[in-house]
């Protein structure tokens, strides 16, 4: 019985240290500015779209700016969450930890010229009798001979 208190003890200790910490308070106020910002945002694209310049994309921008300042807070309060749990009992609450993951397994790299990427073919064997490769292959001795030239 006497446990219970002592865990709601360390619970208050720990959210003073924390979130009434200056990095903290400082990181409160620039939430709260910003939600704000985002507010006159959406307010003033909402006044924007009644004008008669205004349009789709203006109501359009008045929705999206609360939805901004929605994400924003949700953002603060899991971050909050996840500092006051700390990061044993996120993980926990989580299911699985990001930083717990397995590291991929090294790739099979063959080292050697030219260029492979794990795919064998045979070599590309052209038929003798073909025209149009018979005069590509013309073509570029053509070209060689002229290179060795200059």
């Amino acid at each position: 019985m006497r446990a219970l208190p002592r865990l709601r003890q360390d619970y208050r200790e720990r959210v003073k240290r924390i979130l009434l910490s200056p990095k903290w308070l400082a990181g409160h106020l620039f939430v709260l500015a910003a939600v704000l910002v985002m507010l006159r945002l959406g307010l003033w694209q909402w006044h924007r779209s009644q004008s008669s310049s205004g349009g789709i994309q203006n109501y359009a921008y008045a929705f999206q700016w609360p939805c901004f300042a929605v994400f924003a807070i949700m953002l603060w309060v899991k971050t909050i969450r996840i500092e006051l749990l700390g990061a044993d009992d996120a993980e926990a609450q989580e299911g699985t930890s990001r930083f717990a993951a397995k590291p991929l397994p090294e790739p099979d790299i063959r080292k050697g010229p030219g260029v492979r990427v794990g795919i064998t073919t045979a070599a590309y064997e052209p038929d003798e009798d073909d025209a149009e490769v018979a005069a590509y292959n013309a073509y570029l001795a053509r070209l060689n001979a002229r290179a060795k030239r200059a």
